[in-house]
């Protein structure tokens, strides 16, 4: 079902997330206080809504409709003042999902004080992930659950080849526990712990972070 939302930043983030809610099939209004990025963006997304607009004034998010909106996305770039403005003007307004990006996490604090319903650290959250993917080679997805539980998608390690995951023991030894198994020519199934393991399959593993964050397959 097509949503309503509004992008505030229109830089490198606020571009990706207009090209991926519409893709998406939604309706997406564009906003920034910068007139020559507008007209950039204007050409490169023609079938979205983009206003040249400063955000941070009250009167312009309600002149333009926000409180009937889905949600919104605040990714202004550098002004921590700004994006915490807006963020609070949005929450003002009713708007219910509100996304704001924080650059540091003393920003990120004053983001969720304010309203926020979701703070966001792309470059942060993208350092941890590239850690994972370096630790754990053939991690593809990292999916927090709160303060102590994730879930990651991984390839199955050559080790694991052939075994089961009864043979593995992962819940035993490690207290993780595999939710799905996606092969390569086919959606995600509900593992059996008979099963063998075969090259190309994506394991969907939940458990403690701790545990996910040590996971060495030779270990295993």
């Amino acid at each position: 079902m097509s949503k309503q939302f509004a992008v505030i930043g229109m830089g490198r983030v606020g571009a990706s997330l207009m090209r991926t809610l519409e893709s998406l099939g939604h309706d997406v209004l564009g906003i920034d206080c910068d007139e020559g990025r507008i007209d950039e963006l204007a050409t490169e997304l023609p079938g979205t809504n983009l206003v040249t607009a400063d955000a941070t004034e009250p009167s312009v998010l309600r002149d333009l409709g926000l409180e009937q909106f889905d949600g919104a996305a605040v990714v202004i770039g550098e002004s921590i003042q700004g994006s915490v403005l807006v963020t609070l003007i949005l929450k003002d307004l009713g708007v219910p999902m509100v996304f704001s990006r924080a650059t540091n996490e003393l920003h990120g604090k004053v983001l969720d004080r304010v309203g926020a319903d979701h703070v966001i650290q792309p470059e942060k959250e993208f350092g941890e992930f590239l850690a994972r993917q370096m630790s754990l080679p053939g991690i593809q997805d990292y999916l927090e659950l709160g303060h102590d539980e994730a879930l990651i998608e991984m390839e199955v390690p050559d080790s694991w080849v052939g075994k089961s995951l009864a043979d593995l023991q992962l819940h035993r030894k490690k207290d993780l526990t595999v939710l799905a198994i996606k092969g390569r020519e086919k959606g995600g199934t509900l593992p059996k712990p008979e099963t063998p393991l075969q090259d190309g399959d994506i394991l969907v593993i939940g458990g403690p972070k701790k545990e996910l964050d040590k996971l060495d397959p030779a270990e295993v």
